[in-house]
């Protein structure tokens, strides 16, 4: 029987047990990036994603000499190019990475390091802090679940932190996760309020997917502030909300030209974004200063302030409600949410690759279900308990925003990462807890099918295939797999400077690897770089040729034997079909194959 809760139990041994869980998961992601490191070769191309590619290209852009606020990618739809709406803080990062490497090695060497190290370290970094925070609120043994569970859950690892992803996901999961962290049980409230605003407003600089988290954060100490739930609200939402409108406005100045300040984008930091968190910081401030002891009349002033504020900034913040979609033409629409994997709707990506929604979801839906029951149960305990009943209760809330949002698209789970492995981590401490005090069978049944499902529903993965899946598309490749190989695409810098039209999946490698432009690439603020790379690739001869004549290309470029589709006169090419308007480069490219386009054939 055990006498004292688990959440308070702290001797040496558990300690110890704590450090080998949380050197064991530093260990199991050294050991995966090394083995991955090994096997891909130098090959980034291959592994390596359309934004991996394109991010390198921004920093090597800028370490060219690339102004810091210019951040078009000229390459892409030249001559204007492509205004990216991506940050420059983590082009800076990965380029002083790139130029500290850069003095005990060549320099495509330092790039390939660069992007090896850069992810990893995130990696390791985001163990640790869940490691730390855990045992600090919840004890060794929930600390020790936690850091397995960061270790291997796919939004925590596979998606976003293993060698070569240098896109902006992983840093953006970090700093929410340091906010949240923060702002949970702090020990000096306005300090961890304002450097969680600081966090937040850099997670906003450098993307916006984090934008919702935020807010539903900012409503969460709003509401514990006005309702008196904690004397340290106050204190707590002041900072956040002060240093996330300050901090914003910094980032914002940082990093967009002054030219642009008066532009309004609904898909980067700008005046949207910041006349939102005004609007926040006039809401949180102004009830703590007028109506300190009155919870009614502060929520009421609270909520007429967003109102009114709203009202008056809604020439800014209504164009924004469609998303960064929503200006799109209805193709180009179709195209992302049909053919971006990470841009689909829960639902749709459930149905197509069904195993890995499974190893997305279980944790997170497993603990909020189990989570949950616990939180009902702690409302009958002991005043001792109030405190992490509390910060149960907030981690839900927030696994929450996650698990909703992602229902649009399935990328936005990454906002379940700062509360899922705490959650999982004080799940399996109360299963153990209850085990040791029955000692049952189906206790420890119980118990035992929770770790499998909670901390690795990696293992579920081939029996799932096998068994209630069989036709799971997780394992398939990307169209053009067999040609996103470094050799085979640096091999096209033996032509001339050309400009090529080729599929959504190979203009970002074009880009990275040549000294080529190309006409092709899935960023949506070029709809016509989208297009170009999908809806000829469906054309019959007829169509495809006017298509390709009305553009600026010069350069036609396919994968050999890839299937565009049964009409599809770019099928019929990659299988070894020629067109009097096509001729054919003898160049020794691999499976790509290159046509120059000759507009009087």
């Amino acid at each position: 029987m055990i006498a004292t809760p688990i959440f308070e139990r702290d001797t040496p041994r558990l300690r110890l047990i704590y450090a080998v869980c949380l050197l064991c998961s530093i260990g199991f992601i050294l050991l995966k990036a090394y083995a991955i490191i090994w096997y891909i070769d130098g090959d980034l191309v291959s592994a390596a994603g359309n934004d991996n590619l394109i991010r390198l290209v921004s920093v090597r852009n800028w370490l060219a000499g690339q102004a810091w606020f210019d951040t078009i990618e000229y390459r892409l739809m030249p001559p204007e190019g492509v205004q990216m709406h991506w940050s420059r803080y983590i082009d800076a990062i990965l380029g002083g990475i790139i130029l500290l490497l850069s003095g005990f090695m060549p320099t495509a060497e330092a790039e390939m390091w660069a992007m090896y190290v850069w992810p990893v370290f995130l990696s390791i970094l985001l163990v640790v802090m869940f490691g730390v925070a855990t045992f600090r609120l919840f004890g060794p043994v929930a600390a020790s679940f936690a850091a397995l569970t960061a270790s291997i859950w796919p939004v925590t690892q596979q998606f976003y932190f293993l060698p070569g992803n240098i896109d902006h996901h992983n840093v953006q999961i970090v700093l929410i996760v340091a906010l949240t962290l923060l702002v949970l049980a702090p020990k000096a409230p306005f300090r961890s309020g304002l450097l969680a605003g600081v966090a937040a407003a850099l997670a906003l600089a450098i993307g916006l997917e984090t934008l919702l988290y935020i807010l539903v954060l900012g409503v969460v100490l709003f509401a514990r502030a006005n309702l008196r739930m904690q004397a340290s609200a106050d204190p707590l939402l002041a900072g956040f909300s002060i240093a996330l409108l300050a901090g914003g406005i910094v980032f914002w100045l940082g990093q967009t030209a002054p030219a642009r300040l008066g532009v309004q984008v609904c898909d980067q930091l700008g005046l949207p974004v910041i006349a939102l968190t005004a609007i926040a910081c006039a809401a949180s401030l102004l009830p703590m200063l007028l109506f300190r002891e009155k919870a009614l009349m502060r929520l009421l002033l609270g909520g007429g302030v967003v109102l009114i504020g709203c009202v008056i900034a809604w020439p800014l913040l209504g164009p924004c409600l469609a998303g960064p979609y929503g200006s799109l033409p209805l193709e180009v629409q179709e195209i992302i949410s049909d053919g971006i994997v990470e841009a689909l709707p829960g639902p749709r990506y459930a149905s197509r690759y069904p195993v890995m929604y499974v190893q997305l979801i279980a944790p997170v839906a497993g603990a909020l279900v189990l989570g949950a029951l616990q939180w009902l149960r702690m409302r009958k305990d002991a005043e001792a308990n109030q405190r992490r009943r509390d910060i149960l209760g907030m981690l839900l809330v927030l696994s929450c925003v996650g698990l909703l949002a992602s229902f649009w698209q399935i990328r936005l789970l990454l906002m379940s990462a700062p509360a899922a492995p705490i959650l999982v981590g004080v799940v399996m401490a109360l299963l153990i807890e209850r085990y040791l005090k029955t000692r049952g069978a189906a206790d420890a049944v119980i118990m035992l099918v929770a770790a499998v499902v909670l901390v690795a529903p990696l293992l579920m993965r081939d029996l799932l295939r096998e068994t209630v899946f069989p036709a799971d598309a997780s394992a398939a490749g990307r169209l053009d797999a067999a040609c996103r190989d470094t050799a085979m695409i640096e091999s096209l810098n033996d032509l001339a400077p050309a400009v090529f039209l080729t599929t959504i999946n190979l203009g970002p490698a074009v880009l990275a690897g040549t000294h080529h432009a190309t006409i092709s690439g899935p960023y949506h603020r070029s709809p016509d770089a989208f297009a170009n790379g999908s809806v000829p690739f469906r054309l019959n001869e007829a169509e495809l040729r006017t298509y390709i004549l009305k553009r600026n290309a010069t350069h036609l470029m396919l994968c050999q034997g890839s299937d565009y589709g049964e009409e599809s006169f770019a099928t019929a090419l990659a299988r070894g079909a020629q067109a009097d308007w096509l001729e054919p480069v003898v160049i020794d490219t691999g499976e790509i194959r290159v046509f120059e386009i000759v507009p009087e054939g």
